[in-house]
């Protein structure tokens, strides 16, 4: 076959998801570094969807072979910039709810009677979503949180708040520090 691109779906504790259970956060980081090194053989592209800290063991792999920062941040990682959630997408449900993305469950209002360009543009979550500088937690702190952001659907499925940690990313920033610079 001829593959383009294998995307792997990581588990969100929503929906129908919420009966089943989500690897370790140590698994998950053994895991994306073995696809890391996958991807570096493979004749095609790799992505993961709800696994966004892919980009900083990404980051730190490049980084460790000798790719500057500004030559890491013109790749298809510094490119793929952090959270999505509100932020290019957005879901609208068969009813007409508003939502940030499929899996972040927080109605934001309904397409009938509300203007869709209005909700995208001003609804606070929104726009806190588009802002990694109101992210709390650790991912608040994390100088990657510019080229990951962690999962919001994550965090609001185990803390109740979308802009808290992603539970699934072990990584702990030292204190809040600069942000990997991702608009140059």
């Amino acid at each position: 076959m001829d593959i383009q691109r294998w995307v792997l779906f990581f588990l969100i504790s929503v929906g129908r998801g919420s009966a089943l259970t989500e690897i370790s956060s140590a698994q998950s980081e053994q895991f994306l570094n073995w696809l890391y090194n996958k991807s570096q053989e493979a004749s095609f592209a790799i992505k993961t969807t709800e696994a966004h800290h892919f980009r900083r063991i990404a980051f730190l792999h490049m980084q460790a072979a000798g790719l500057s920062e500004q030559e890491i941040l013109k790749s298809s990682i510094g490119r793929g910039f952090g959270i999505r959630d509100g932020n290019g997408i957005l879901f609208i449900s068969h009813v007409g709810q508003i939502y940030p993305s499929g899996f972040l469950p927080i109605p934001t209002g309904n397409i009938i009677g509300s203007s869709l360009v209005e909700i995208y543009r001003d609804h606070p979550l929104f726009k806190s979503l588009r802002n990694v500088e109101s992210l709390s937690g650790k991912c608040g702190n994390c100088p990657f949180r510019w080229i990951c952001g962690g999962s919001r659907a994550r965090a609001y499925a185990s803390t109740g708040d979308p802009l808290e940690s992603d539970s699934l990313c072990p990584y702990q920033p030292q204190s809040k520090g600069a942000a990997l610079d991702c608009d140059s």
